[in-house]
């Protein structure tokens, strides 16, 4: 069935000119797309700000486990040590990126591997696995969602053509051809890990840089793997960004790990989230699993951290 929709594709595309191949492409793509949105931004955010006691013990005691600990520069930021465990990731084409290239410039992690595509994006996971034992942490740079000209943000990592990734189920994978390259963290991540080809620590920190990652995302993440994950609902940057004095390029340097997440056209402050009286749209979304005895997840708690994030 699906190569003959790839033959049928093929030959409409061929019989087509340039700016009619253009047309069908944009079209197609758009329906992918829309497929993989959420019905609007900031679901599954909280609508206040706060960080709850059950996460930040989390945290605390995942910063125990590692023996990683903090200490306060000269340029007021909180700086880490002993902290170069777990696997970066970045996105194939997006190693060109300055603010990318800072954060992974401080070598805040033991192994970096980089991924096209949801197949691509598991077997990371497993080669990291396989070589140093159980994932303690995730440090993940890439290119997200767009904003402009719609709702939601998508519950997913794109790949490197833009939907061919990693999402949070099989509900959010597009429909028909665009599953193509494309792999859910519920059931194909799940499955590695239930093989044992894919381990995450006891106590884990997943961290996202993407633009506009759904809340769901994380949830399902946390959920599957047992760590404390975090994504960016809105637009993702690094946040200090001036150069305009020598204190202020080094906050940039040293402040890598800083990152903010914020609505960033106007037509995302005026979408369907907004009128039922979310007032803190595109800000960082954190789940902390909390397991029972066994080490099973019984439940995620869901916070809205505000426009800053302190990465580890």
């Amino acid at each position: 069935m699906k190569t003959s929709k790839i033959a049928l594709l093929a030959v409409l595309t061929l019989g087509l000119n340039a700016n009619s191949e253009a047309s069908l492409f944009s079209f197609i793509m758009n329906r992918f797309l829309k497929d993989s949105f959420s019905k609007f931004h900031g679901e599954g955010l909280p609508k206040r700000v706060g960080q709850s006691k059950t996460a930040l013990e989390y945290r605390k005691d995942f910063m125990d486990r590692m023996g990683i600990y903090s200490e306060v520069d000269e340029l007021g930021i909180e700086q880490f040590y002993n902290n170069k465990i777990g696997l970066a990731l970045i996105k194939k084409g997006n190693d060109d990126e300055a603010a990318f290239n800072t954060v992974l410039a401080k070598k805040d992690y033991r192994a970096l591997m980089d991924w096209k595509n949801g197949p691509q994006f598991i077997s990371a996971l497993e080669d990291y696995t396989e070589k140093y034992g159980c994932i303690p942490k995730i440090t993940s740079v890439s290119h997200g969602w767009t904003s402009e000209g719609r709702d939601g943000e998508g519950n997913g990592l794109t790949g490197d053509k833009g939907i061919n990734g990693i999402y949070a189920t099989d509900k959010a994978l597009p429909n028909s051809l665009g599953r193509f390259g494309t792999r859910s963290l519920e059931e194909h991540l799940a499955e590695k890990i239930n093989e044992g080809r894919i381990q995450f620590c006891g106590s884990c920190v997943a961290q996202f840089y993407a633009c506009n990652v759904g809340a769901k995302f994380a949830s399902t993440f946390s959920k599957v793997t047992g760590c404390q994950t975090v994504v960016a609902t809105g637009q993702n940057s690094p946040w200090f960004q001036s150069t305009r004095t020598s204190e202020d390029r080094q906050r940039v340097y040293q402040g890598a790990h800083y990152w903010k997440s914020a609505a960033g056209v106007w037509a995302e402050s005026k979408t369907e989230a907004n009128k039922k009286g979310y007032d803190a749209l595109g800000t960082w979304y954190r789940s902390t699993p909390v397991k029972n005895n066994y080490g099973r997840v019984e439940k995620i708690i869901s916070e809205n951290l505000g426009g800053k994030y302190i990465s580890l």
